[in-house]
């Protein structure tokens, strides 16, 4: 990545902390040591402790009911875009009403609202494996009820972000997102190795109540924290208007809006490279199993990489660099591996592909915290819905585009044209973010 770019990325980092007084997250006890008791230091806090092993079971169960999900959806239509239709029913009520959500995480307690959401999602699962198991489930019904559980995350997507800082306080906010992470990309690889088992021997339903019971260790955790209830009622504007009051508290701040759209132009050009793997697996290096296995275990572990190191090194000090480090290797490593792929070289692909998720996890961990930060107390949840939002929009915007484009063209040329492209647009953006800010 380029000198420029490099020092625009920083610049606009270090100026959207100012902005909302990013505070060091590193305890002085702590500055000068490293090992678990810094990388998981945010396990101190009982609330948070509570919700993290809450999170991990929850979250495991998550995936295995989307693995489930996606199979019963083909097994039943022998279609593919069944399951495509199912998980943009999953993702698109986030980009549709992630902000309205986030408009009720700062009016209503954010922990009795994450209890409705919960146990909400606990009920359309436990009503899924019911269908699914007296045989009466069809791919409508599938449909359905995948929207509707769409529709309750974009309620409770937002409030569980803004929670975060309730648990652990502003010190220990960049930590407490990396370990979310952690828990994110290890719940992906333990869910979907335990619905596979499960589907075998037992069938989706048995997926379904699994997870259906697993929400039980998060209402739980909810029940058993120590935190005030306390809701923050900054306007008492209705409808639009308090809809439009979080996009013009975002656009009075220009380097936090850069920020997040930076946030949604690396998640367009980069998080789409993953549905590219099956076909670069095939096409380009001639191992369609085992390549798309490795390559897509590659990115996982760059990314459970990434987690922990923001979780032990993440600072108001390094969080520029992390930012700027991040995109850039996302767009460098898509040009290498775009090269890599016309060379057929399966070592060398794998090793790319854990560069690319290495940069994704700093640059997409580091971001939300920045913007948390930054955000005033009482806009927060109605922030991080647009946060939310955007990149819920972004990466199935991307997917549409990049698999037609991968089918004309090749994978290999498409995914060159992801990394200039999410280069070329964050340097553009890094260079709004210092220019004079005439008008605004």
């Amino acid at each position: 990545m380029s000198e420029d770019l490099s020092k625009a990325l920083s610049d606009l980092a270090v100026e959207a902390a100012r902005e909302g007084e990013l505070v060091e997250p590193v305890p002085s006890a702590l500055r000068r040591s490293f090992g678990p008791a810094v990388t998981f230091r945010s396990l101190r806090h009982r609330n948070y402790r509570l919700y993290f092993f809450g999170q991990i079971v929850s979250l495991t169960g998550s995936w295995m009911q989307t693995t489930a999900l996606m199979w019963l959806a083909y097994d039943l239509t022998h279609q593919s875009k069944w399951p495509a239709l199912i998980s943009a029913a999953q993702i698109t009520p986030t980009f549709l009403f992630g902000a309205w959500g986030g408009i009720l995480a700062d009016r209503v307690p954010k922990r009795s609202l994450i209890l409705c959401t919960q146990s909400a999602l606990l009920f359309l699962a436990a009503l899924l494996a019911a269908l699914v198991w007296l045989d009466w489930a069809t791919r409508w019904e599938l449909l359905a009820i995948t929207a509707l559980a769409g529709a309750v995350l974009a309620i409770d997507l937002p409030a569980r972000l803004a929670f975060v800082v309730d648990m652990v306080g502003r010190d220990d906010l960049m930590n407490a997102v990396a370990l979310n992470s952690v828990l994110f990309n290890v719940a992906r690889v333990l869910g979907p190795m335990a619905a596979i088992g499960m589907l075998f021997w037992l069938g989706p339903a048995a997926c379904f109540l699994t997870n259906a019971l697993s929400y039980a260790a998060v209402l739980w955790a909810l029940a058993m924290m120590d935190i005030e209830g306390t809701a923050h009622h900054g306007d008492d504007r209705k409808g639009l208007h308090a809809l439009f009051a979080g996009f013009r508290a975002l656009a009075q701040r220009r380097r936090l809006l850069l920020l997040v759209m930076m946030a949604g132009t690396t998640a367009l050009c980069g998080w789409p490279f993953l549905t590219l793997l099956p076909a670069l697996a095939e096409n380009e290096l001639g191992l369609p199993k085992l390549g798309y296995g490795l390559t897509l275990s590659g990115t996982g572990a760059g990314a459970l990489t990434a987690a922990l190191t923001v979780a032990t090194f993440g600072s108001k000090a390094r969080s520029k660099r992390f930012i700027a480090v991040g995109v850039g290797l996302v767009s460098v490593g898509l040009v290498v591996l775009a090269l890599v792929a016309l060379l057929g070289s399966l070592v060398a692909a794998v090793a790319c592909c854990a560069v690319i998720g290495f940069g994704l996890i700093l640059f997409l961990s580091t971001s939300q915290s920045v913007v948390q930060l930054s955000a005033d107390e009482h806009q927060r949840g109605r922030i991080m819905g647009i946060w939310a939002m955007t990149l819920s929009g972004a990466v199935p915007l991307g997917n549409l585009l990049v698999g037609p484009a991968a089918d004309r063209w090749g994978v290999a040329w498409v995914m060159g044209a992801q990394g200039m492209a999410c280069g070329m647009a964050a340097l553009g953006l890094g260079i709004l973010a210092i220019a004079p800010n005439r008008g605004v």
